[in-house]
């Protein structure tokens, strides 16, 4: 009792300074950089958050400002709303309000990008570093659909630019783990001139397997993965910007220990170049027009498991090319975005099993498939009186996926699909409003409501056979299944009382119609060995989603800070059961102080127990967990040079835990000694 005690008392989440950006009618003018009134953007080189809340979680963020070398999972890992499924040590996939996959849009930059693995161990967000970023944009529920069409909402990943009239600058960083001797070194550099600047970056990491709490090592759990980028800004006469990006990412050895198959590698390739006008009439603010392409490839493979019946390689790709056009302006008391954004992709994946004294097994899980997608987002922010802002945005879109394959074509014969089936046409629409009223400087509230629809995924019309190692059931597509909608109530209150004590509460209620899930299928027989049986994707009625974040900030003395934050989703079917893959609440809490130059960080968290499970997926409850980490940094010039020396020990009391969205039963790492500097010049 009194252990627990004590970690009530110092657990929680890491935070730093944070001060609030007072916002006045010109800068509200100034600031439509979310794409709908949900959005909130981290800048993870500034200590800030811009949007419509911004103190109180920015405070949250702090410790990746000094730290980039903490994986862009960990950075969203600590976001309101945001929670990670996590099946191995890498490439954790983000949830929004406990949605996820096709149900959210992730985006690199504005780009539309699609992981290339049957399974989801790739989602889009495993293919960017923090340093190549310069923040990353929130939007929730049908907020955002600038991006696409969407239920659950999106992550945009925003490149960090280069920057003009800057002198040769960078920096070097590394850092050591104690609990996977882990290695991680990133290095970034810039120059730029009053026309031309250049920004380059690189990164590598390379993780051996973990240990858990009772000092156990968890197989299958290390990677290696390098990333670079490049940036190029021009500034032309008419001081108009031309942008050219380029991404590479190569991640090899990836251990999945809480799936049956590891990664032999995935790789990524993106660029993109785009031409910015600004202020080509007096109320238009700017218009960008961009180009982008990229390729996935993703192999799957068993080839280093023990005691595997039947050795299979799973091969996957995706290449997606797009563009957009897209303005904002204001013409009085309004503001208006609009865009146009198309894309093309095609998925393609396939398995073949080695079963020894046969002949090898072959099928398409991926039938290469086609979308083609074009859409038309609105928004307009109208601010009728000094304290009311009115928001409204509309998207429309309208979508084509085919199958090509005919060995495809060929497998779905055989559920009775015809060729009809294998050419769909959909169109999506998502449509949303808010109030947002500011009742005095210490207290405010949004109240909004929406309609959103999404595509289903490649691998809801059209996977083939998809083992889910989640609920041990082969999953096959469904040509004829029904587009995903949504109707959302979303509301939130800031209440500033005093200069030192701030509060954030968020919460939404969500209805379903035509969820899509997967059920058995009693008249198919499995076809992985030693599969419960075979589900196929169907729609059904009465989902719902309800939950809430909050976070809280407290400045008892100039030298030190107080966060408290929480996150808790609540979802169940048509029948009142249980969703799967639903986070139970979780608090953190966090005590920051400086001295000298010297910070000192106490942060920890705690989770209650998930017994609330999913009977359709044999899902496991998990228990309750309490953690402590303590950090501390120093940073320090000499010579026309920076430095930054952090250190900390995470999971201090070396706890045997896991997070209720962890595959597999999976124990999480045990106690962690880390170290890292940072030289900048």
């Amino acid at each position: 009792m009194k252990k627990s005690i004590i970690y009530i008392i110092i657990a929680g989440l890491l935070i730093a300074k944070a001060g609030k950006a007072q916002v006045s009618y010109d800068t509200w003018l100034d600031s439509i950089q979310s794409e709908s009134y949900m959005g909130t953007e981290v800048l993870l080189d500034e200590l800030e958050l811009t949007g419509k809340r911004n103190s109180g979680e920015a405070a949250a963020f702090g410790f990746y400002k000094n730290n980039p070398l903490n994986s862009t999972e960990e950075v969203l890992s600590r976001l309101a709303g945001i929670n990670m499924i996590r099946r191995g040590n890498y490439a954790w996939e983000p949830t929004i309000n406990g949605l996820s996959s096709g149900q959210i849009n992730v985006a690199i930059d504005g780009m539309r990008m699609f992981g290339a693995c049957t399974d989801k161990m790739d989602p889009v967000s495993s293919y960017v570093e923090p340093n190549n970023l310069e923040s990353i944009v929130i939007e929730k529920g049908g907020g955002g659909s600038a991006h696409g069409s969407t239920v659950g909402g999106a992550v945009d990943f925003k490149l960090k630019r280069p920057k003009f009239n800057s002198a040769l600058n960078g920096s070097i960083n590394s850092r050591f783990e104690s609990v996977s001797n882990g290695f991680s070194q990133s290095a970034n550099v810039n120059y730029g001139t009053d026309r031309l600047a250049i920004r380059m970056n690189g990164g590598y990491r390379n993780y051996q397997d973990y240990t858990n709490g009772s000092g156990q090592k968890v197989y299958h759990s290390g990677y290696k993965k390098l990333n670079y980028s490049l940036g190029v800004a021009y500034r032309t006469l008419g001081n108009n910007l031309v942008n050219f990006d380029i991404l590479l990412d190569d991640a090899r050895d990836i251990g999945y220990p809480g799936l049956p198959m590891d990664v032999a590698y995935a790789k990524a390739k993106i660029g993109a170049v785009s031409y910015t006008i600004f202020e080509p009439l007096t109320w238009i603010k700017e218009i960008e027009f961009k180009g982008y392409a990229n390729a996935v490839n993703h192999l799957m493979d068993d080839s280093k498991r023990m005691d595997v019946p039947v050795r299979m390689d799973m091969p996957g790709q995706t290449k997606t090319y797009g563009g957009y056009v897209q303005t904002s302006a204001i013409k009085g008391k309004h503001a208006f975005q609009a865009k146009l954004d198309g894309y093309a992709t095609n998925a393609y994946a396939e398995m073949t099993m080695f079963i020894p004294n046969e002949l090898d097994m072959f099928m398409l899980t991926w039938p290469d498939v086609d979308r083609q997608d074009i859409g038309l987002f609105f928004s307009d922010q109208w601010k009728p009186l000094d304290r009311l802002t009115a928001t409204a945005n509309l998207r429309v879109e309208q979508a084509f996926t085919q199958m090509k394959s005919e060995m495809g074509q060929q497998q779905f014969s055989v559920f009775g699909h015809d060729s009809e089936d294998f050419k769909v046409n959909q169109m999506v629409m998502n449509a949303g409003t808010s109030i947002d009223y500011q009742r005095s400087e210490s207290f405010s509230t949004q109240l909004g409501a929406s309609y959103g629809e999404r595509l289903p995924s490649v691998s809801e019309m059209y996977g083939f056979y998809l083992y889910n190692n989640f609920d041990g059931y082969d999953y096959v597509g469904n040509p004829n299944i029904k587009k995903e909608k949504s109707y959302q109530l979303t509301g939130s209150f800031r209440y500033k009382p005093v200069d030192n004590f701030e509060i954030n509460v968020s919460g939404f209620h969500y209805w379903f119609n035509d969820y899509i899930i997967g059920y058995v299928d009693e008249n198919l027989d499995a076809m992985t060995i030693g599969a419960n049986g075979t589900k196929v994707y169907e729609n059904i009625d009465g989902v719902t989603f309800r939950g809430f974040d909050a976070q809280a900030i407290y400045s008892p003395a100039q030298f030190l800070q107080v966060l408290y934050a929480m996150k808790a989703t609540y979802a169940s079917d048509d029948d009142g059961k249980p969703l799967p893959l639903i986070p139970p609440l979780k608090n953190n809490l966090t005590f920051v102080g400086e001295l000298k130059g010297f910070k000192i960080q106490v942060e920890g968290e705690w989770s209650i127990a998930q017994n609330r499970v999913s009977e359709n997926t044999g899902e496991q409850a998990t228990s309750a967990y309490q953690l402590v980490h303590i950090r501390g940094s120093k940073d320090w010039s000499w010579n026309k040079n920076n430095f930054d020396l952090s250190a900390g020990i995470e999971n201090l009391f070396n706890q045997n835990y896991r997070e209720h969205l962890d595959w597999g039963g999976v124990l999480r790492p045990g106690r962690n000694v880390y170290a890292s500097l940072k030289i900048g010049f």
